[in-house]
Formats: C-alpha cells, structure tokens, sequence
C-alpha cells in the first residue's frame, strides 16, 4: 500500500507526535508497559511511508507503522498503530484490524525474495496491533477477534483469534503522565483532553516549564498542533505557541482576552447568519406551499371548466335530440 495524504486536523496532529521516535518509545514503555518493550531496538526503528488503511475508511481514520528489530535475536518486527477519534466507537474494530493485519503480511510475502519465501524457515516479522484512542466516549469493544464470532464459547482455541492494545488517552492519571518519559507525548496528550481553548491556554500555562525544556523539534510538532487547536476553537490564525512562552502572563492574559472576544463575536456573527438564513428557509417553504396550493386550485378550477364543458356538450346533444324529434313529429302531422 502507498502512502496518503492526511487533512483530518487530528491526524495531522497524532501523526506529527508519532514521527518522535522518542515518543513513539515512551508510548511502548509507559503506556502501554510492555514487557517486551526493553527488548525493542530504538536505533533500528524506522518510521513506514506506507499506510493500511481501506478506502471505505480513509476519511475516518489515520495509521502510522513502525518498522524496528529484537535487541535479544535481531528478529523484525512491525508495529500498526490506528489512530482512532470517532465521535462513537467503532464496534468492528477487531475485524478491521484483521484486514490490516492481513495486508502487511501480503505485502511483506510480496516483497520478500522468492526463494527466501519458500524455505521451511521462512518467518513473518512479528505485527503488534495498538489502538490510540482520544475521543470522548469510553472504549466498549471487545480487545479480541475471537469475541466477534457467535459461539465463540463452544469453540475455543479453533478460531482465529487475535488481542490488541488499546492506549485511550482518557485511562492515565495524573501521576501516570508525569512519569511519561517523552515530555512531548505527555504534553500533546494533556492537549487532546482538553475541552475548549480556555482548557488549551491553562494546559500551556501550567507546563510552560516542561514545554520549554523540549528540543527544537519537539517544539514544532507541538506548536503545530497549538495552531491547529487554536484554528479548531477560534479560527484565529495568529496564534502562536512561541508568543506564548515567552510572554508575560499579562500579555498571555491579553491574548485569552483577545480571543474570547473574537470568538464571541464570531459565534455572533454566526447565530446572526444562522437566523437570517432560517428565516430565508422558511419564506422558501411557505413560498412552496402557496404555489402548491394556488396549483391545486387552478387543477380544480380545470377540472370544473371541463364539467362546464361536458355539461354543455350534453345540453347540445339533448338539443339536437329535440330538435331531430320535433321534425320527425312534423313528419308524421303532414301525413
């Protein structure tokens, strides 16, 4: 599968953090706590251009893989990480991870040597499904394939079957996030709890410190997601996450300031139009029924000109009738 392009706002943000290696570690480690994670080579680890993603679902969803190697045996293994925000969860999670699962060893089968792939000791490199979750609602779906099948219970180990991870950004608490080895998958993840901007501005106030610890480019894929927040809650394109660490806090108050006032007036601007354009709506409607009405009186005004109509013609006929009988009748007195 070949790469694609990406301009859900949160994709662009998760798959921003996830080309960190740093972060993408610390999600393995402290996230997840694997156990295996120690034994994960961070220098072999390369991030994938391709993407798995089926086409009945590109607007839904994003994925990043990770290619890496076993320090214990050098062995290859592939991590598939789907970047899940739906507004509800998606209860074929499993299957659609099957279908992924699938394509990466197909194209791995592919693209390895033809001969090598015939061998007794040909092996598939290890793929390790992970889900990261940030929407709001709480994850309900089953964590294996097998809980899919009807009469799962009476098979057992017959079926295939399969677990993943779920990492659902809602789950750590405080002190958990504080351990967070990256400081940038910690930030970025107190980012995505936030509920409104004001949430946004308390989050970056209140870890300035931190934030300014990052390296250089940590602190780009943090600000871009900053702008993206911003544009997201406000559209207001001037924001930017630099402005604000290195501002006074008067002049960050200033800016809150600033854009509570631009958002009140846009959300103004907007019911203003929303009630124009109702009303614009409902003067097409009543316009609609008017003309259906004046329709259906001028079919009933035809339809009565042709009762006119044939009434007349029948006078006509019982005319000529009377006519014709009174001749006959004329007839027969001469006689």
């Amino acid at each position: 599968m070949s790469g694609k392009k990406t301009d859900n706002p949160h994709d662009t943000r998760m798959k921003e953090l996830f080309h960190d290696k740093k972060a993408f570690m610390s999600l393995l480690k402290d996230l997840l706590k694997a156990d295996w994670a120690d034994d994960i080579d961070e220098s072999s680890l390369k991030r994938s251009p391709n993407t798995y993603i089926l086409p009945d679902f590109s607007d839904k969803e994003a994925d990043v893989v990770y290619e890496g190697k076993l320090k214990s045996s050098g062995e290859k293994v592939i991590f598939y990480v789907l970047l899940e925000n739906q507004s509800a969860v998606d209860y074929r999670m499993p299957y659609r991870l099957l279908l992924y699962i699938v394509e990466i060893l197909r194209d791995y089968y592919n693209h390895a040597d033809e001969k090598e792939r015939k061998r007794k000791n040909f092996k598939f490199p290890a793929v390790i499904p992970l889900v990261f979750y940030t929407g709001r609602r709480k994850w309900t779906v089953p964590l294996t394939l097998r809980d899919m099948f009807a009469g799962q219970e009476r098979f057992g180990d017959a079926l295939i079957d399969f677990n993943y991870s779920l990492i659902d950004i809602k789950t750590p608490d405080d002190e958990s996030l504080e351990s967070i080895e990256s400081k940038l998958l910690e930030m970025m993840i107190r980012l995505e709890r936030s509920q409104d901007f004001d949430e946004v501005m308390d989050t970056i106030g209140n870890y300035k410190t931190k934030i300014m610890e990052l390296n250089d480019e940590e602190k780009r894929v943090l600000n871009a997601a900053f702008k993206i927040f911003s544009q997201i809650y406000g559209d207001v394109g001037g924001f930017d996450l630099n402005k604000i660490l290195y501002a006074e806090s008067r002049e960050v108050d200033g800016m809150l300031v600033d854009f509570k006032a631009n958002t009140m007036k846009r959300d103004r601007i907007i019911r203003a139009e929303g009630k124009v354009e109702g009303a614009k709506q409902e003067r097409v409607k009543w316009q609609s029924v008017v003309a259906d009405k004046d329709t259906q009186i001028a079919n009933k005004d035809t339809q009565i000109a042709d009762k006119d109509t044939q009434i007349a013609d029948k006078d006509t006929q019982i005319a000529d009738k009377d006519a014709l009988i009174a001749e006959l009748l004329k007839k027969l007195g001469e006689k």
